[in-house]
């Protein structure tokens, strides 16, 4: 996220403050703004998708949560009794999951954490995009390997983009010279504040499938949506 205001860690803290109506704008690259409610990020077991529970019930161990936001699954994991580290680049969002209990968070980029051994690594929320761009996906996912104990696992959320080229005949016109057609700008905005926008990738399957076999991962695809977004394992 643009490092001149936190727009994540000034929404949850309100949150947290009682103001739990609130929105955090997200808009991509020119396409119109959606409002995506904060109380989303604090979403308890019962109220998370479909499949992010079928995330949950598979962890086991010791458990990484890249781009944790609110703690949501981190806090049900712990509940679980499994052994939980938090990260994210939000300095306010991290004073929120210490907050909400999570013993083991840190305000950390993936790209530079330190630690290792972990039996299961998430990149939930369409997280895997934190990579930025699809030339730089398969460095984050040799880090995340390097960082998997023996026999580890990655869960990561990702959406093929494709659908917003469909044409009316069903097939799919992506403009010529442009980049790969999932890597994206973002733009957040709370209340009257903006941040800067900042690189997100989404990337196709095939893509994904790629990259896992380059660093030495095969990929199960778990689960796949209406709207192409899809849950993968990497192993």
């Amino acid at each position: 996220m643009g490092k001149d205001v936190d727009i994540f860690g000034e929404a949850f803290r309100d949150f947290m403050a009682g103001r739990v109506d609130a929105f955090i704008g997200v808009a991509i690259d020119r396409t119109r703004q959606d409002d995506l409610p904060v109380a989303y990020f604090f979403r308890e077991y019962g109220h998370m998708p479909e499949w992010e529970r079928l995330v949950m019930d598979r962890c086991r161990g010791r458990v990484l949560d890249a781009g944790a936001g609110a703690g949501a699954h981190a806090l049900e994991l712990q509940k679980r009794g499994l052994e939980v580290t938090a990260i994210d680049t939000s300095p306010g969002a991290v004073q929120v999951i210490k907050q909400r209990g999570i013993e083991k968070a840190y305000c950390e980029d993936f790209f530079r954490f330190g630690q290792s051994g972990f039996d299961n690594i998430l990149f939930l929320m369409n997280g895997i995009g934190m990579a930025g761009n699809l030339d730089r996906l398969p460095s984050l996912l040799h880090r995340a390997r390097g960082m998997l104990q023996p026999g580890g696992e990655v869960f990561l959320e990702s959406t093929d983009l494709i659908y917003m080229y469909e044409q009316e005949d069903g097939s799919f016109l992506i403009p010529a010279g442009r980049h790969y057609y999932g890597e994206v700008s973002y733009r957040l905005t709370y209340k009257e504040k903006k941040a800067a926008a900042f690189p997100w990738l989404f990337v196709d399957p095939d893509n994904l499938m790629q990259a896992a076999s380059q660093t030495g991962f095969d990929t199960e695809i778990l689960w796949t949506g209406k709207s192409r977004n899809y849950i993968a394992r990497l192993f």
